[in-house]
């Protein structure tokens, strides 16, 4: 099985590369994500981080996207 880094959508990929190069942190969350395989793995910390670099809001997000992560992975990994 992938881990999350590898099964983020590529636009949500982009968006946490370049965040990382401005902010340290954003770099530890893709080491985060290169660790787990599943979203309910995740840290509430680590959602937050993830949505706040990948420039996403959450208003836009539905439940699913929040309880399993749907808006950021790809469906087939």
């Amino acid at each position: 099985m992938n881990n999350l880094y590898d099964q983020l959508k590529p636009e949500f990929k982009e968006a946490l590369e370049e965040s990382g190069v401005k902010y340290s942190t954003a770099k530890r969350l893709k080491y985060v994500l290169l660790s787990k395989s599943f979203w309910g793995d995740l840290a509430i910390d680590d959602m937050k981080s993830l949505i706040t670099y990948t420039d996403s809001t959450t208003y836009e997000m539905s439940s699913q996207d929040f309880m399993y992560g749907t808006k950021f992975f790809n469906k087939d990994e």
